[in-house]
């Protein structure tokens, strides 16, 4: 708990809902309209930071300037003591990723988070704004399953410079359209193969290509071949495995025209009832064809290796082994998985999950070694500093997951613990969330105000996020 916390004399934190790589997020209260908020808090050693404190305004401007009833409000930004933060809709629910760690969904259900999301993407495009963080921790359901998606962090306009240096590749890497990974120009259509990517994974509960290192994930969705859902459950309606290759077509102009057209092919795909689709209807779904709102048919990609792919594919590995020089593309996509998993629009449900890490694995065309790895106990790094941490999962196989703790009563950058436990069994490959003890928002001097002392708040306005 936060005590008695308050920023620009209006917003008194109360509890923590979550951290991530940008900021935390606090339940509090508008004391002035006495409603019930969520503020996110720029971490205060990034708030020297000038690029930083940029990305973390233009979420709140980008934001600010949409109204749709699937993406969360923001109602203000400010800042305090050199500290940004934005205050914005409170959301009671909880957020994608924590659903699928119970497995996959069914796909009418599947089918109609997947069309919402795409609703308020869509409100975006037309805004002129790419969110270029779509993903399963950025989209919160509520118990009536309404979705709101969130965390605009690295959004930015359609045809805007990057902040980034050139060439720096933003986003996660399980999510990453190949025009993304390989650095290129990104636009409307990364956000369709992106929602594409998290369809498959509402669909089968695993996401399509896994492996040790971020740069190796982004590099196979450049050059590999997307499996269909059905390949991994195959109870998935052949009509959602066709939604679900256009939206991940390599190339950008072979996926539906817009994210609108994704969600009405969504909407007329998807099952009646709970699960459908028998063996024979999988049979023939090879070659049926799925009806478009553009009017055109959509075949399903035949598996296999394609000479124009493999191309293409050597030519993107090129481009982000020297981004991996530059030493860019590996710290965006390491620091980006703590940000995915924590929601801007926060939910007072949403609690460290100690449950044993989902494996990230998944069936593929080519396996790669990490598929077949035998299990092992995971180590206990707990105790130790967090670089050091890092560096014996990395040793093992393993890809750490930075998640910052300002309340661990424990010294600045020591591990206090970990999701998996220790001695848990993981594989190579699989994601361990490493809980790390930082400061966090100082309590209020009781002898001020209201017995309660201003928070260290950012400057002026802004959050981590919408682009």
């Amino acid at each position: 708990m936060v005590k008695a916390v308050r920023l620009i004399d209006r917003y008194r934190l109360e509890e923590r809902l979550a951290a991530g790589g940008m900021g935390t997020v606090y339940e509090a209260t508008d004391e002035r309209l006495n409603r019930r908020v969520a503020v996110k808090l720029l971490k205060e050693e990034l708030a020297g930071d000038p690029l930083f404190v940029e990305r973390f305004r233009r979420e709140a401007r980008a934001v600010a300037g949409l109204s749709h009833p699937n993406i969360a409000s923001v109602f203000d930004y400010g800042a305090e003591d050199g500290r940004d933060f934005i205050v914005m809709e409170l959301i009671e629910g909880h957020d994608l990723a924590e659903l699928l760690r119970s497995g996959p969904l069914e796909p009418n259900r599947a089918a109609a988070i997947a069309a919402q999301s795409c609703d308020a993407l869509a409100h975006a495009h037309d805004a002129g704004i790419v969110h270029r963080d779509v993903k399963p921790g950025n989209i919160i359901i509520s118990d009536s399953d309404r979705v709101k998606v969130t965390d605009f962090g690295i959004a930015r306009a359609i045809g805007e410079t990057t902040l980034t240096a050139i060439g720096s590749v933003l986003g996660t890497a399980h999510y990453l359209a190949p025009e993304q990974a390989s650095g290129e120009s990104v636009g409307p259509g990364a956000d369709q193969y992106a929602m594409g990517v998290v369809l498959f994974e509402m669909l089968t509960g695993v996401v399509p290509f896994s492996g040790t290192s971020p740069i190796g994930i982004a590099m196979q969705h450049v050059s590999d071949e997307m499996p269909a859902p059905s390949s991994v459950v195959p109870e998935v309606p052949a009509t959602l495995d066709e939604v679900t290759a256009r939206a991940t077509a390599k190339v950008p102009s072979e996926r539906y025209p817009d994210i609108s057209a994704m969600a009405s092919a969504l909407r007329a795909g998807a099952p009646s009832g709970a699960l459908a689709a028998g063996a024979a209807a999988l049979g023939a779904a090879a070659t049926a064809p799925l009806a478009d709102p553009s009017g055109t048919q959509v075949m399903r990609p035949q598996s296999g290796w394609s000479p124009r792919r493999a191309g293409r594919g050597a030519l993107a590995a090129l481009v982000i082994l020297a981004l991996l020089a530059l030493g860019l593309v590996a710290s965006r996509l390491l620091s980006a998985p703590t940000e995915s998993s924590k929601q801007a629009g926060g939910s007072r449900d949403r609690k460290q999950d100690q449950a044993a890490a989902k494996p990230s694995p998944t069936p593929s065309p080519t396996p790669s070694p990490s598929d077949t790895a035998t299990p092992f106990a995971l180590p206990s790094v707990v105790g130790s500093d967090y670089e050091s941490a890092a560096q014996t999962l990395s040793d093992e196989g393993l890809v750490p997951v930075r998640i910052d703790d300002p309340e661990a009563e424990a010294p600045p950058e020591e591990v206090v613990d970990t999701d998996p436990d220790p001695g848990v069994e993981v594989s190579p490959g699989d994601s361990i969330d490493v809980v790390v003890a930082v400061p966090g928002p100082p309590e209020e001097d009781p002898g001020k105000g209201k017995g309660k002392d201003k928070n260290k708040s950012n400057d002026e306005g802004g959050e981590e996020g919408n682009d």
